[in-house]
């Protein structure tokens, strides 16, 4: 699957053929408490895109909900937490693939590697890098207890 000339990663599109990031009602909760970096994070993975229909029509709105603005833009010092990169003015190597629970955006960056791009996500006020590859994003969450969850015993967020 390419969107933008990029190919989505083989880690992101086999977890979508096999189901395994589908979920229709909840979030997957937080392993721990921090990011593949260390740092602290506080999320859920609230959905993962899984049409090229939606991840394109999520991917053009980037442009639209990120408009340089006088604030966002602007990458203020104070604004900026676990790690931050620069606000994005240009989007066109940045691909959306899924929301948190609070709808705040993950994306694919790939800025810079075209072939493995890093996970990031828009915390509150600020992009910050949360994974270095969708693998390793995988990993931040706890898929068996939300599905768990879903069954009905109670082991889940």
């Amino acid at each position: 699957m390419t969107i933008n000339g990029f190919r989505l990663p083989d880690s992101f599109l086999q977890a979508v053929v096999s189901g395994s990031v589908r979920r229709e009602v909840g979030s997957w909760p937080l392993r721990s408490d921090r990011d593949a970096f260390g740092q602290k994070l506080e999320t859920e993975l609230g959905q993962v895109y899984d049409t090229l229909a939606d991840i394109k029509r999520e991917t053009t709105e980037l442009t639209n909900s990120f408009e340089p603005n006088g604030v966002y833009g602007d990458s203020l010092a104070e604004m900026a937490g676990p790690g931050a990169i620069p606000d994005i003015v240009d989007f066109r190597a940045v691909v959306c693939f899924g929301m948190s629970g609070d709808g705040a955006q993950f994306c694919f960056d790939f800025r810079g590697n075209g072939v493995e791009p890093r996970v990031i996500w828009w915390d509150d006020v600020y992009w910050r890098v949360v994974a270095p590859n969708f693998a390793s994003f995988l990993c931040l969450f706890d898929l068996h207890n939300a599905e768990s969850d879903a069954a009905g015993d109670g082991r889940g967020t």
